[in-house]
């Protein structure tokens, strides 16, 4: 892996979870009252919906390459059905979830931020499988279901 995608992977985290630290500690006015609020249950309804799919997508990614032929394959199952990139949605989601949840800027600049970042790595990865793949799914998007 290139120095240089881990260390935009590292500052990357470095500035979003700084900005949602400075947001929690010294910006958030947050009470009790806050965990009932309507904001709040559908952004952790959201995160823990988007977590689910990230793991359950990567799993199904890491049986393929636990597997004894060493060739690549067309991952299936799940919202593999529909999307190419499941485990992008669901990380999508959960940041998603997160901005919500916080209801700041802090969190809604995480969210874009990821977006920013995983969708433009899911065209690619998905135009890989239609160009490697004669029997890929042609009705597949990329990562997020009927959209893109």
């Amino acid at each position: 892996m290139p120095l240089s995608i881990v260390l935009s992977g590292f500052f990357f985290n470095l500035i979003n979870s700084s900005l949602n630290f400075y947001w929690l500690v010294f910006r958030g006015s947050y009470d009790s009252s806050y965990l009932s609020d309507a904001r709040f249950i559908a952004g952790i309804l959201l995160f823990a919906t988007g977590f689910f799919i990230h793991v359950k997508s990567d799993n199904i990614l890491r049986r393929l390459r636990n597997s004894r032929d060493s060739s690549y394959s067309i991952p299936s199952g799940f919202l593999f059905k529909y999307v190419s990139a499941p485990n992008y949605f669901g990380e999508i989601l959960e940041w998603t979830g997160w901005a919500i949840a916080t209801w700041s800027l802090a969190g809604l600049s995480f969210a874009l931020w990821t977006c920013a970042n995983l969708i433009p790595r899911a065209l690619p990865h998905h135009s890989w499988y239609l160009r490697t793949f004669e029997n890929y799914p042609r009705y597949r998007k990329a990562v997020i279901p009927y959209i893109i």
